[in-house]
């Protein structure tokens, strides 16, 4: 297994692999559908450039991703980043793909001086399992405020 960004030499392989979790699970995409030309046009956005999409590619397609970013605190100084989403094809689960994609993060995390992580986690039964085979983590049911800006 090999791991890249995504970046333009390699999206077309994201996209086949979005195409596969769309059809597998559309209920867990955040997507209707696959918007590919605006994907190509974020990569070359600088407004994204610091999002990263870590992918786990076998055989040369794309079977799991994490995607996340870093940002601060000016008050105290920690160092953050927010994981948006993990997600590893259905045919490649419970082979490590998820743990080997959080450990390819957590080395961009100890470069970048990061002092914590969090994400919005899933609440499956599947999901559960995996998150408690880390290690110094605290599970919470954050309640959130989610606002949709009018353009």
């Amino acid at each position: 297994m090999i791991f890249e960004r995504l970046n333009q030499d390699n999206v077309e392989s994201y996209i086949a692999y979005l195409e596969v979790a769309m059809r597998e699970e559309p209920d867990n995409m955040v997507a209707d559908k696959i918007d590919e030309q605006g994907i190509k046009d974020r990569i070359a956005d600088p407004f994204y450039s610091r999002t990263t999409s870590i992918l786990a590619k076998e055989n040369g397609k794309v079977i799991g991703r994490i995607e996340y970013h870093f940002y601060g605190c000016m008050q105290d100084g920690h160092r953050m980043a927010y994981v948006d989403w993990v997600y590893v094809l259905k045919a490649h689960r419970h082979k490590g793909v998820a743990q080997m994609l959080f450990a390819e993060f957590e080395k961009d995390c100890a470069r970048n001086k990061i002092d914590q992580y969090y994400l919005i986690r899933a609440t499956n039964e599947e999901a559960d399992r995996f998150y408690h085979h880390f290690k110094n983590v605290e599970l919470s049911e954050a309640p959130i405020l989610r606002n949709y800006l009018e353009a």
